[in-house]
Protein backbone atom coordinates (compact mmCIF):
# COMPACT_ATOMS: atom_id res chain seq x y z
CA UNK A 1 0.00 0.00 0.00
CA UNK A 2 1.26 3.54 -1.04
CA UNK A 3 0.79 5.76 2.06
CA UNK A 4 3.16 8.11 4.71
CA UNK A 5 6.24 7.16 5.73
CA UNK A 6 5.97 6.25 9.32
CA UNK A 7 7.38 8.97 11.63
CA UNK A 8 9.68 9.28 14.49
CA UNK A 9 9.25 11.94 17.01
CA UNK A 10 12.43 14.80 16.31
CA UNK A 11 14.47 14.41 19.38
CA UNK A 12 15.61 10.60 17.86
CA UNK A 13 17.56 12.41 15.56
CA UNK A 14 16.73 9.43 13.09
CA UNK A 15 14.83 10.16 9.58
CA UNK A 16 12.21 7.10 8.80
CA UNK A 17 14.76 5.48 6.16
CA UNK A 18 17.38 5.47 8.73
CA UNK A 19 15.29 3.85 11.35
CA UNK A 20 14.14 1.06 9.01
CA UNK A 21 10.52 2.08 9.15
CA UNK A 22 8.26 0.64 6.54
CA UNK A 23 6.71 3.39 4.52
CA UNK A 24 2.64 3.23 5.09
CA UNK A 25 2.76 3.03 8.84
CA UNK A 26 3.57 4.91 11.80
CA UNK A 27 5.90 3.73 15.24
CA UNK A 28 4.96 5.10 18.71
CA UNK A 29 8.65 5.60 20.49
CA UNK A 30 8.87 5.71 24.14
CA UNK A 31 10.46 8.81 25.75
CA UNK A 32 14.44 7.97 25.17
CA UNK A 33 14.00 6.30 21.79
CA UNK A 34 12.67 3.17 23.35
CA UNK A 35 10.33 1.17 20.68
CA UNK A 36 7.01 0.60 21.89
CA UNK A 37 7.81 -3.87 21.49
CA UNK A 38 5.25 -5.88 20.29
CA UNK A 39 4.60 -8.87 23.22
CA UNK A 40 5.73 -12.36 21.45
CA UNK A 41 2.50 -14.35 22.34
CA UNK A 42 4.36 -17.84 23.79
CA UNK A 43 0.73 -18.86 24.19
CA UNK A 44 -2.90 -17.72 24.28
CA UNK A 45 -5.11 -16.81 27.09
CA UNK A 46 -7.00 -19.25 26.36
CA UNK A 47 -7.55 -22.76 24.84
CA UNK A 48 -9.79 -20.61 21.84
CA UNK A 49 -7.37 -17.64 22.03
CA UNK A 50 -10.14 -15.31 23.70
CA UNK A 51 -9.29 -13.06 26.56
CA UNK A 52 -10.81 -10.82 28.55
CA UNK A 53 -11.23 -7.11 28.21
CA UNK A 54 -8.72 -5.20 31.05
CA UNK A 55 -10.33 -2.35 32.50
CA UNK A 56 -10.00 0.57 30.06
CA UNK A 57 -10.96 4.08 30.50
CA UNK A 58 -11.17 7.22 27.28
CA UNK A 59 -10.96 10.38 28.68
CA UNK A 60 -12.82 13.04 26.24
CA UNK A 61 -13.11 16.62 26.15
CA UNK A 62 -16.16 18.63 27.66
CA UNK A 63 -17.71 15.32 27.74
CA UNK A 64 -17.46 12.04 29.77
CA UNK A 65 -15.12 9.54 30.26
CA UNK A 66 -16.18 6.19 28.89
CA UNK A 67 -15.30 2.84 30.04
CA UNK A 68 -14.92 0.03 27.59
CA UNK A 69 -16.88 -2.20 30.00
CA UNK A 70 -19.78 -0.08 29.49
CA UNK A 71 -20.68 -1.33 26.79
CA UNK A 72 -20.78 -4.84 27.93
CA UNK A 73 -23.43 -6.51 25.62
CA UNK A 74 -22.69 -4.79 22.35
CA UNK A 75 -20.02 -5.71 20.09
CA UNK A 76 -16.66 -2.84 20.67
CA UNK A 77 -15.09 -1.90 17.94
CA UNK A 78 -11.59 -0.07 19.85
CA UNK A 79 -9.11 1.75 18.22
CA UNK A 80 -6.04 3.38 19.12
CA UNK A 81 -4.31 6.14 17.07
CA UNK A 82 -2.56 8.78 16.30
CA UNK A 83 -4.15 11.86 16.02
CA UNK A 84 -1.06 13.52 13.51
CA UNK A 85 -0.76 9.74 11.42
CA UNK A 86 -2.67 10.31 8.12
CA UNK A 87 -3.12 6.39 8.35
CA UNK A 88 -5.04 7.15 11.77
CA UNK A 89 -7.18 10.04 10.38
CA UNK A 90 -7.97 8.23 7.12
CA UNK A 91 -9.24 5.13 9.46
CA UNK A 92 -11.90 7.81 11.46
CA UNK A 93 -13.42 8.60 8.46
CA UNK A 94 -13.78 4.88 7.12
CA UNK A 95 -15.17 4.30 11.06
CA UNK A 96 -17.57 7.29 10.50
CA UNK A 97 -19.74 5.31 7.96
CA UNK A 98 -19.21 2.14 9.55
CA UNK A 99 -20.47 3.34 12.88
CA UNK A 100 -24.00 4.61 11.41
CA UNK A 101 -23.70 1.29 9.24
CA UNK A 102 -23.91 -0.72 12.29
CA UNK A 103 -25.01 1.66 14.81
CA UNK A 104 -28.56 0.28 14.77
CA UNK A 105 -27.20 -3.79 14.90
CA UNK A 106 -25.71 -3.40 18.42
CA UNK A 107 -22.22 -2.78 17.56
CA UNK A 108 -20.02 0.54 19.07
CA UNK A 109 -16.92 2.49 18.05
CA UNK A 110 -14.31 3.77 19.93
CA UNK A 111 -11.40 5.76 19.28
CA UNK A 112 -8.34 6.60 21.77
CA UNK A 113 -5.54 8.49 20.40
CA UNK A 114 -2.50 8.16 22.92
CA UNK A 115 0.17 9.67 21.35
CA UNK A 116 2.12 12.30 22.67
CA UNK A 117 0.05 15.96 22.37
CA UNK A 118 -2.85 13.88 21.86
CA UNK A 119 -5.11 15.91 24.16
CA UNK A 120 -3.72 19.25 23.29
CA UNK A 121 -4.80 18.06 19.62
CA UNK A 122 -7.86 16.58 20.28
CA UNK A 123 -10.13 19.34 19.74
CA UNK A 124 -8.91 20.09 16.52
CA UNK A 125 -9.10 16.40 15.56
CA UNK A 126 -12.43 16.08 16.35
CA UNK A 127 -13.90 19.26 14.65
CA UNK A 128 -11.85 18.48 11.33
CA UNK A 129 -12.94 14.68 11.39
CA UNK A 130 -16.38 14.88 13.48
CA UNK A 131 -16.69 11.19 14.42
CA UNK A 132 -20.36 10.17 15.48
CA UNK A 133 -18.51 7.44 18.32
CA UNK A 134 -16.88 8.61 21.26
CA UNK A 135 -13.37 10.03 20.70
CA UNK A 136 -10.69 10.44 23.58
CA UNK A 137 -7.21 9.60 24.78
CA UNK A 138 -5.13 8.07 27.31
CA UNK A 139 -1.55 7.58 28.06
CA UNK A 140 0.39 5.70 26.04
CA UNK A 141 1.38 3.23 29.17
CA UNK A 142 -2.54 2.58 29.68
CA UNK A 143 -2.59 1.55 26.23
CA UNK A 144 0.76 -0.54 26.44
CA UNK A 145 -0.58 -2.42 29.63
CA UNK A 146 -4.07 -2.98 27.80
CA UNK A 147 -2.70 -4.16 24.71
CA UNK A 148 -0.07 -6.18 26.88
CA UNK A 149 2.83 -4.80 25.36
CA UNK A 150 6.23 -4.68 27.13
CA UNK A 151 9.75 -3.21 26.01
CA UNK A 152 11.60 -5.89 25.64
CA UNK A 153 10.84 -6.75 21.86
CA UNK A 154 13.04 -4.22 19.62
CA UNK A 155 10.46 -3.80 16.88
CA UNK A 156 7.68 -0.88 16.52
CA UNK A 157 4.25 -0.68 17.86
CA UNK A 158 2.08 0.76 14.58
CA UNK A 159 -0.98 2.87 14.96
CA UNK A 160 -3.76 2.41 14.16
CA UNK A 161 -4.12 -1.02 16.03
CA UNK A 162 -7.60 -1.93 16.50
CA UNK A 163 -9.53 -4.51 19.18
CA UNK A 164 -12.43 -6.07 18.70
CA UNK A 165 -14.53 -6.92 21.64
CA UNK A 166 -17.59 -9.62 22.12
CA UNK A 167 -21.03 -9.38 23.59
CA UNK A 168 -19.27 -11.27 26.50
CA UNK A 169 -16.39 -8.81 27.38
CA UNK A 170 -13.58 -10.70 25.70
CA UNK A 171 -11.53 -9.41 23.24
CA UNK A 172 -11.88 -11.96 19.90
CA UNK A 173 -9.81 -10.41 17.78
CA UNK A 174 -6.09 -7.58 18.11
CA UNK A 175 -5.03 -6.12 14.82
CA UNK A 176 -1.62 -4.32 14.73
CA UNK A 177 -0.96 -1.48 12.46
CA UNK A 178 1.78 -3.45 10.31
CA UNK A 179 -1.34 -6.47 10.05
CA UNK A 180 -2.48 -7.22 6.18
CA UNK A 181 -6.06 -6.51 7.68
CA UNK A 182 -5.42 -2.38 7.61
CA UNK A 183 -4.90 -3.24 3.89
CA UNK A 184 -8.36 -2.79 3.25
CA UNK A 185 -10.00 -1.62 6.55
CA UNK A 186 -13.28 -0.73 5.35
CA UNK A 187 -13.55 -4.42 4.11
CA UNK A 188 -11.41 -5.99 7.10
CA UNK A 189 -13.53 -3.94 9.78
CA UNK A 190 -16.99 -4.81 8.15
CA UNK A 191 -16.05 -8.54 7.84
CA UNK A 192 -14.61 -9.09 11.57
CA UNK A 193 -18.18 -7.17 12.50
CA UNK A 194 -19.97 -9.53 10.37
CA UNK A 195 -18.39 -12.86 12.07
CA UNK A 196 -18.52 -11.22 15.88
CA UNK A 197 -22.54 -10.74 15.03
CA UNK A 198 -22.72 -14.30 13.85
CA UNK A 199 -20.97 -15.63 16.47
CA UNK A 200 -18.37 -16.64 14.58
CA UNK A 201 -14.80 -16.79 15.79
CA UNK A 202 -12.52 -14.38 14.34
CA UNK A 203 -10.02 -14.44 11.54
CA UNK A 204 -6.77 -13.63 13.83
CA UNK A 205 -5.94 -15.38 16.88
CA UNK A 206 -5.49 -13.07 20.39
CA UNK A 207 -2.09 -12.53 21.88
CA UNK A 208 -1.87 -13.19 25.18
CA UNK A 209 0.87 -13.05 27.55
CA UNK A 210 3.23 -16.11 27.40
Amino acid sequence: MRGFAGAIPASSGERPEQAGLPHGRRAIRLPGGIFLGVLLACGLAAADGVRPSPPFEIQRLNAPSVRVSQYRGKIVALAFIDTTCPHCQDLTTTLKGIAQDYAGRGVVVLECAFNDGARAGLAEFQQRFDPPFPLGWNTRAAVMSYLQYNLLDPRPLYVPHMVFIDRGGAIRADYPGEDVFFRDPNASIRAELDRLLRGGRSATPVRGKP
